[in-house]
């Protein structure tokens, strides 16, 4: 990977990255460069730190050596050009919502919504919805649709949002192939749009088919790039096998990898 500027070219930028929660080093010496434009697979075991690398890139948890750049910026001065899309099993689809009301969240900044609408937001919710392929039921109740169009409601609340950096968690969990094709579709035409989009990921059969780049991540990048190019059998042992005789050096405050001779 090339270390040309890495901070002011690169919508994400992590140089030497290291997160410590606690007593526990959970993301150690993350390096990667993310251009604008790209679709990116994160991929890792459980524990792995893909929850920790989004919350870093928020800006939620600091980053305690190295560092890392949302285009140029820290994480703590990009608020607002990152959105999260997290899984339809966080939200609380109880209410009896609908899509509209949902996507006015993504303006309002929290999760109650107005009883009326401007026009600028009536076109900015419009919008949004026309982009995840759902402008036909803006006014239908969420409940009332599947997990994937589900997913996609809250995809279209972050755009709303005018986030140009998507982070995705598990999207795919829980949705059927078809579904996962159409929300495939919507985040290639978002990436043609511009978008950079990251998206967690536990399914390692077609990412090569679905994502212009992987990460694989555990606690480290054990590897970044083409995914059919970087998913190599010793980077697959790396990351679901057992090598914990890598990390026993990783204590806080020192940060290597293990590696023998």
């Amino acid at each position: 990977m090339s270390n040309k500027s890495l901070n002011t070219v690169c919508q994400i930028a992590s140089e030497g990255c290291c997160v410590e929660l606690g007593s526990e080093v959970v993301l150690d010496d993350l390096t990667f460069a993310i251009q604008d434009s790209s679709l990116v697979g994160v991929v890792g075991p459980n524990g792995g730190g893909k929850t920790t690398l989004f919350n870093a890139i928020l800006g939620l948890v600091p980053i305690t050596h190295g560092s890392m750049t949302i285009k140029g910026l820290n994480p703590n001065e990009a608020l607002g050009m990152v959105g999260y899309v997290p899984q339809k099993e966080e939200f609380n689809w109880k209410f009896q919502v609908t899509a509209k009301q949902v996507v006015q969240m993504g303006i309002t900044k929290n999760s109650s919504f107005l009883p009326t609408t401007s026009k600028k937001d009536q076109e900015i919710i419009e919008d949004s919805l026309a982009k995840v392929a759902l402008l036909p039921r803006i006014n239908d109740r969420v409940e009332e649709m599947s997990g994937g169009q589900r997913q996609r409601v809250l995809l279209a609340r972050t755009l709303a949002q005018g986030a140009e950096i998507l982070l995705l968690d598990e999207s795919f969990s829980g949705v059927d192939i078809g579904s996962q094709e159409k929300l495939l579709d919507v985040l290639r035409n978002l990436k043609n749009d511009g978008k950079t989009i990251l998206m967690a990921t536990h399914d390692l059969n077609t990412i090569g088919e679905r994502f212009d780049e992987v990460l694989c991540l555990n606690r480290h990048c054990c590897a970044f790039g083409d995914p059919l190019e970087v998913l190599t059998p010793d980077v697959l042992t790396e990351l679901y096998g057992s090598h914990s005789s890598m990390f026993k050096d990783h204590t806080l405050g020192r940060h290597r990898h293990n590696y023998g001779d």
